[in-house]
Parts: C-alpha cells; sequence; structure tokens
C-alpha cells in the first residue's frame, strides 16, 4: 500500500457494482441515520467535506487511479452538498476517461432540491443515483424508521428520471418479516412500476448485531422471513412488474440460499420484460426444491449467526 493509499479518505462503503470504481468522498456519514435494519455509517458524525478539500481528494485520487471507467462518490447523500455541480465539473476533468460517475441519494434530499439543482449537477457529469426505496409499503416503512413514504419515494424517483439521472432502485427481501411478506411485495411492485428505475436491486434483509430491528427480533417484535417465504416473495414482485428497459440485479450475497452447505439459489438477474419469465421460472424451480427437499434451507441470516458472514 503507498503512502498515499494510507491517508486517503476513502468511502467506507459503496455497491457491490462500484467494486472496481475510483472512491472519491464528497460527505462523511449519513445525516438521517436512523433506519433501524442499517449498521452503516453509527460512528460518524454526518458532515459536508468543504469544497476545496474535496479538490485536494480528487487531485489524490488521480494518484491512486490511474485508470478509471466509473467513478462513485461518497458518503450516503451528496445531494445536499451545495457545490455537487461543480464537484462533479471538477472529476470530470480530472478523470476524462471516466464513463460513469455515480452516488447515493435520499429521496427527502431530492424533493428538497431545486430542480435547477438537480440539472446542473446531471449537465455537470453525475450519471446515476443510487435510491434506497426499501419497501414501497408504508407500514414496512414506517417499522423500518425509514423517513420517508411511498409517495415521497415516487415523487422523488420521478424528479429524478425527469432530470435524466438513471435511477438504481433498492429493495430488501424480507423486510415486511413474515407477517407482511405479501403487502410488501405488492406496494414495492406498485411503486416501482410508477417510478419506471433503470435497475432494481434486490438485497435480502439480514439482521446484524447492533441494530434495533435485531434488538426487536431477540424481544420478539419481529419475526424474520422463512426462505421459502422469501423466494414467493420476490417471485410476487417479480409477476407483478410491468416495466420496460429495466435490469432487475440479485447482484449481493445475501440473496443466495443454501442447502446444508451447497448454494442452490443465487437469486435471480436479467432485462425486464424480455427475461420476466425466465426469472418466474427459476424462482419456482426453487420454491419447489425448498418444499421437497429434507435438507437444511439456510439464507444469510443463519449464516450470519454462524460466522460464516462477517460482514455484509
Amino acid at each position: 500500500m503507498s503512502r498515499n493509499s494510507r491517508t486517503y479518505d476513502f468511502p467506507p462503503y459503496r455497491p457491490p457494482n462500484e467494486a472496481f470504481s475510483a472512491l472519491i468522498r464528497v460527505t462523511r456519514g449519513c445525516p438521517w441515520n436512523k433506519c433501524e435494519f442499517c449498521s452503516m455509517y453509527k460512528q460518524i458524525k454526518f458532515e459536508i467535506k468543504p469544497y476545496e478539500k474535496v479538490k485536494s481528494d480528487v487531485k489524490m485520487a488521480r494518484q491512486l487511479y490511474r485508470r478509471a471507467k466509473s467513478i462513485f462518490l461518497g458518503d450516503s447523500d451528496n445531494l445536499l452538498h451545495k457545490e455537487m455541480p461543480k464537484i462533479v465539473a471538477f472529476i470530470r476533468k480530472t478523470f476524462l476517461e471516466a464513463n460513469r460517475i455515480t452516488t447515493y441519494a435520499r429521496a427527502k434530499t431530492i424533493l428538497r432540491q431545486k430542480m435547477e439543482f438537480l440539472s446542473d449537477a446531471h449537465k455537470a457529469g453525475l450519471d446515476r443515483l443510487h435510491l434506497g426505496l426499501e419497501s414501497g409499503d408504508a407500514e414496512v416503512l414506517k417499522q423500518l424508521r425509514k423517513g420517508v413514504n411511498p409517495e415521497e419515494m415516487i415523487e422523488a424517483g420521478l424528479r429524478a428520471k425527469k432530470t435524466g439521472f438513471e435511477v438504481s432502485l433498492y429493495i430488501i427481501s424480507g423486510a415486511g418479516g413474515n407477517e407482511r411478506w405479501q403487502a410488501h411485495a405488492l406496494a414495492s411492485a406498485r411503486v416501482i412500476n410508477q417510478i419506471k428505475p433503470d435497475i432494481i436491486r434486490l438485497r435480502t434483509l439480514t439482521l446484524q448485531h447492533g441494530t434495533p430491528l435485531k434488538e426487536k427480533l431477540v424481544k420478539g417484535e419481529f419475526n424474520i422471513i422463512s426462505p421459502l417465504e422469501r423466494l414467493k416473495e420476490v417471485k410476487l414482485l417479480l409477476e407483478n412488474l410491468d416495466l420496460k428497459d429495466c435490469y432487475l440485479a440479485s447482484d449481493h450475497l445475501t440473496n443466495y440460499l443454501w442447502a446444508d452447505n451447497n448454494v442452490f439459489y443465487r437469486g435471480v438477474a436479467g432485462s425486464l420484460p424480455h427475461d420476466k419469465e425466465e426469472m418466474l421460472k427459476i424462482l419456482q424451480q426453487a420454491i419447489e426444491f425448498v418444499e421437497s427437499t429434507e435438507l437444511r434451507i439456510k439464507d444469510s441470516n443463519q449464516l450470519y449467526e454462524e460466522g460464516f458472514i462477517s460482514s455484509l
């Protein structure tokens, strides 16, 4: 590791698909930081980094990343930075070879910012926003303490799309527990169909120690969905999606299912509507396998408790 890499302010989190991206930190932490399921940023006080400091980091990043086809900006809510268009423009001038610049974004912030600001950020070269929808069900969002309701998510997503951003929406499979998995699937499909995102990314609720939702699980106030119900939930969600030119991804280890020590299901992925029937077929086969096997089925929650998954 070089001396510069030891002193560089790396973002602590990024989406799996940004594994080979240059990472540049614009803010630190999360301004909300109250989601019941989330363990990210808990020890980090939210901070908007000064513009000159970000510029300095961009110059250092140029030395660390000799070639970067894509760039991801951390941390969780960079559209709060009033200099975001200038920052993106400077990154574009510094990384001429970059094809894509992306960032996490919060729905509340998208709604708070003027369309002119969002448009300026996009025109400067910010291409994609990663939005955590998590669920389209109002009760589930309240339970997760997401701080946003479904209609606000729809409005924020539509604003982002109108501005010209690619929208990558995250859905948490199992977010409704075993009591609301059907409502969660159907309501999420409704919201997604209205936003019409470019990408849907599935994640499975995996409760980590120290999160409020994990404490509720221990107290019996929340029940994790079973692997079988989760498969049925994803199938119900997919059956009710009515989208064109959208890619569904299951690009995370939490989506895997194991029979004893062997992975038999890695999630579903494909273009909508072209690959919808094939994905439904894969889900149905997985459902039938779980219903008929005598092998022990494990998901990411069991493997986390057993210590086979240490970080998510």
